[in-house]
């Protein structure tokens, strides 16, 4: 019953996700990684990935504490940064389980410095590469719908990027 519950949590957050990325501003992707992330954090206490979960925790309140700081139309500072990015290394390590349990850490530090920046490409393009190290994690440890919701991130970010570029170069011809 867990099993199936968790693969339930994988389907909402697969819709957040995939939704997240084709918002403009980074307010609104922000906000939906923050639904999306303790939607994970459930799964993967339910399929007792602790690793995961607690780094889903802390990317959930590492998108809120950017959120707050966009809405004040501040970035938050290097320090803030560095912050997220030792918490990331120490609470994995806590967490560890197996080998595995290495790539929600890189995949949360990459993503940390993604949304530490203020460019929405940097955003789109950091969730692409982050979308196919948590595939892999997904796989190991039995969250198969969080899987396809990765390999979905990973395409609706390239989707986005893409569909940017080309408005990006009407807007220049069009000039």
């Amino acid at each position: 019953m867990l099993f199936i519950l968790a693969q339930i949590c994988g389907v909402i957050a697969l819709i957040l996700t995939v939704v997240s990325v084709q918002f403009k501003t980074k307010e609104k992707i922000v906000m939906c990684f923050v639904f999306a992330n303790l939607v994970v954090t459930i799964q993967f206490f339910l399929l007792n990935a602790i690793t995961g979960a607690v780094i889903s925790i802390i990317n959930t309140i590492r998108c809120i504490i950017f959120y707050y700081y966009k809405k004040k139309d501040k970035k938050p500072s290097l320090i803030i940064l560095l912050i997220f990015e030792i918490v990331a290394i120490v609470s994995g390590m806590m967490s560890w389980q197996n080998m595995w349990s290495v790539i929600p850490i890189i995949v949360t530090l990459i993503y940390t410095y993604g949304l530490w920046q203020d460019n929405v490409k940097v955003i789109r393009i950091t969730t692409a590469v982050v979308g196919l190290g948590w595939a892999i994690y997904n796989v190991m440890v039995m969250a198969y719908v969080g899987a396809i919701q990765e390999i979905s991130q990973f395409v609706s970010a390239m989707i986005a990027l893409i569909k940017n570029k080309e408005e990006t170069k009407e807007k220049i011809t069009k000039q």
